[in-house]
């Protein structure tokens, strides 16, 4: 699904909302924007799915409408996908009652570097430290490739 998305630009940065997900999100580069307005969308449907209302501008509440800038920019955007491995990590870590900071602690790593494994939108995740994850866990990694169905 896609969601109505008003864009626009100050001299200090791009600005965003998401009006059917009341979402917001300002960043210094408009690439930078559209990257973190996806993950955001992402977040807020973790709570449910919601169908898009928003298809067009005229669709905007008029209040909202006017308060963008002359030159405020529509595109419709879908969430930006969410990595199985970071999720599957951060179950794993509730499953065996372990701290982000203890795994850190087992793995030899930061605890930032932790909480970067469990991003649901890191996607530079290595054998090795998988390997490291599991251990410390005391869990079987398994890697699987399986061919698509054609």
């Amino acid at each position: 699904m896609k969601y109505l998305t008003l864009i626009a630009h100050t001299d200090a940065n791009w600005t965003a909302l998401v009006p059917d997900l009341t979402c917001i999100v300002t960043a210094k580069t408009r690439e930078a924007l559209l990257t973190k307005v996806c993950e955001s969308i992402t977040l807020v449907l973790e709570d449910g799915p919601r169908t898009p209302q928003a298809v067009t501008l005229a669709d905007v509440a008029p209040d909202v409408r006017a308060e963008l800038p002359a030159d405020a920019e529509v595109v419709h955007l879908e969430p930006a996908p969410v990595n199985p491995v970071s999720a599957e990590i951060e179950r794993a870590l509730e499953r065996a009652g372990i701290s982000q900071a203890e795994l850190a602690r087992r793995i030899g790593s930061s605890p930032a570097g932790v909480n970067r494994l469990v991003n649901p939108f890191y996607w530079g995740h290595s054998l090795d430290v998988l390997r490291r994850v599991a251990e410390a866990l005391n869990t079987d990694l398994h890697v699987q490739l399986t061919a698509r169905a054609s």
